[in-house]
This record gives structure tokens, sequence and C-alpha cells, in this order.
């Protein structure tokens, strides 16, 4: 591990030491081949932003959403299962009332929580409450180094400004600070994304590259997902500035590759479980199975049980031409059933 990755994990140790021995158990349950999951849930789709990239407004609406109560429920069968992480995103889950209730039912005392925010709210007085009240960790977007790029995509002057704020207020709390940052095929190899990276590695921040994918408002515009060369170059980027990585970048001790559903799946607001917070393809409902049923029942296709080196909803074309274009059009999310056959089950193949 990097010397940035082992001070992580001192103050995890410090400061939750029952989350500490189970995320140091992660290495040896992906060996194992088993689930290291981290949950990401969009408890509420509601935003105060209209992002171009947004893809929030392209679910169904149903009649369950999800409750803390729900929440308690998932906390607990995760903490069943050994895993260890829980981000919280959305919409704009700042903007949510009750975000204290919705914090305090994942049990943060056993686990390691971070939120995905555009920074709106985050104010230094928020970011030190929710420091002391279990947060670890806050993702800010910000699509651009530039401020008149990012304000243009969030369709809001002054946005910029409040996503920089948000960044400084969550580094002066303690909490972990994390830029997020889209990669498209016209962004990824320019002076911008290096910037930022430059930015992000001279301020002890880190740089999560997003890359694009053709869903929401760039659905089936193909156009946008990288290419080999987009990708070697942000591998470069990372050689030069460490902070600048992506999710199929080892970090932790712990392989490369696409992370879907082993390292990561979503739970969207109304109970259905993604695979992927990009992949709007339902394994199942929270509501009706117990979550390591609808795991399990993942696991089984082969795509997500075995290991892809490259994203599999972003830069698998392959992938994405035989899979992915099988929702475009539909309502959403789509029963995997509809988009899988007996040919991509593990067990058959």
């Amino acid at each position: 591990m990097r010397k940035f990755e082992i001070e992580k994990r001192e103050k995890l140790k410090r400061e939750k030491p029952l989350v500490y021995e189970k995320i140091i158990q992660l290495s040896a349950k992906e060996q194992r081949g088993e689930c290291a999951s981290r949950i990401d849930i969009g408890y509420n789709y509601a935003c105060n932003l209209k992002c171009k990239h947004c893809m929030a407004s392209t679910f169904q609406k149903k009649d369950r959403s999800l409750t803390p109560a729900d929440l308690r429920s998932i906390a607990e069968q995760a903490d069943a299962l050994g895993w260890c992480q829980f981000n919280i995103s959305g919409g704009e889950p700042l903007a949510l009332k009750n975000f204290d209730e919705v914090l305090k039912a994942l049990m943060p005392e056993r686990f390691h929580i971070g939120i995905s925010t555009n920074g709106h709210f985050l104010t230094l007085e928020k970011a030190k409450h929710l420091k002391s009240i279990g947060l670890d960790k806050v993702m800010v977007s910000l699509d651009s180094y530039d401020e008149a790029l990012h304000d243009a995509n969030r369709a809001q002057g002054g946005s910029y400004e409040k996503a920089i704020s948000a960044i400084w207020n969550a580094r002066q709390a303690g909490l972990d600070t994390i830029i997020q940052h889209v990669i498209t095929h016209q962004n990824a190899r320019t002076p911008d994304t290096v910037k930022l990276a430059k930015f992000a590695q001279e301020n002890g921040f880190s740089l999560d590259l997003v890359i694009a994918k053709a869903l929401g408002q760039w659905e089936g515009r193909h156009e946008v997902l990288i290419d080999a060369a987009d990708a070697k170059f942000l591998f470069q980027l990372h050689q030069k500035y460490p902070a600048a990585r992506r999710d199929v970048f080892a970090s932790y001790g712990m392989r490369g590759g696409c992370g879907i559903l082993k390292r990561c799946f979503h739970i969207s607001q109304f109970g259905d479980v993604f695979p992927c917070v990009f992949m709007h393809i339902t394994l199942g409902n929270i509501f009706q199975d117990a979550l390591k049923t609808i795991v399990d029942r993942g696991m089984k296709i082969k795509h997500f049980r075995n290991a892809s080196p490259t994203c599999l909803a972003g830069e698998n074309r392959a992938f994405i031409g035989k899979y992915m274009s099988k929702f475009y059009g539909k309502p959403l999310p789509v029963d995997y059933r509809e988009i899988f056959t007996e040919e991509d089950d593990f067990f058959k193949d």
C-alpha cells in the first residue's frame, strides 16, 4: 500500500476500530472470490441542480421508497456479511431534512460512510457536525477546473464556488475529501483534466476519475465513452499524479479491474439493487428479498463473478453493445432476466 493509504487506514483504526477490523479483511475476502462490497444508496433522487450528466431522473417512480428503518435493516444485513462501507448518493443527500436520521440508521460505528454531493449545502459548520455524528468521507463533484465550464454544466451560477468551498470545508472538518470528476472522450486528454490532477495532488486531495457512461441524458451517445488511448492517458496521469485515480486501478492491496457487484453495488430510492451505480438492471428488490439472496443471484452471472480489467458499464464496448443497449429507451430499471440469458450464467458457461 502507498503511504497515504496506510495513513488513512491508521486514521480509521483510531476513529472506528470496529470498521477497521472488517476493512482489513477485504483483501482476503476478495482472494476467496467473495463479495467485499461497498453499498451505494440513492436514498432520494431529489436535487437542487440539473446537471447534464445526471441519470437520477430516468428511473420509474414507485409507491414505496426507502426509509431510515429500511436502511437499518440493510446495515444489519451488511454487517452480518462482513461488509463495512456505505456511500449515500442521490440526488443531493445534503438537501434531505432528515439526513442525520439517515446517517444514524446506517450504524456509523460499524461502517465507513461517505456521501456524494455537489457541495452546495456543505458549510464548515455542517461539515463539522457531520463528522461528529459519524460521517467519514465527502466526495464533491467538480466538472471542470474552469469555473465557467462547471457552472454551465450545472446550469446554475455560483455552483463552482460552492463546490470549491465544500472541498476545503470538508478538509478542515477532518473528513476524507475526494474530488469527483466525470471523464468523457472529449475531456479526457485535456489541460483541464491535468490541472485538476495537479491541484488535487498539490493540496492533498484525491481525484476520483469517473468515466462517462452512455446513460441518462447521454443514453446511447457512445461518442462520450473513453477509448483505449484515453484510458492509457489516465493511467499515465495517475503515475505522475497518484492522487488521480480510477476505480479499475489497484489500491489498498486489492487487485485492479471492474468492481461491479463484488466491490460496489447500488440500491435505488425504490429498493432495487443494481450491480453497479451505472448499470440500471435490477437483480431484485430489498423490500421482497434478503440482501444476500439478491447478491448471490447476481454472482451467478459470469460477467459479474469474473473480473474484467476494464469498466463494463463505460469502457467495455462489447458488453455495452450487447447488454447495456438492451435497456435503452425502456422504463428503468430493467429486470435482469430481460438482459441476460442462460449463456450468461457462470455455472452453465
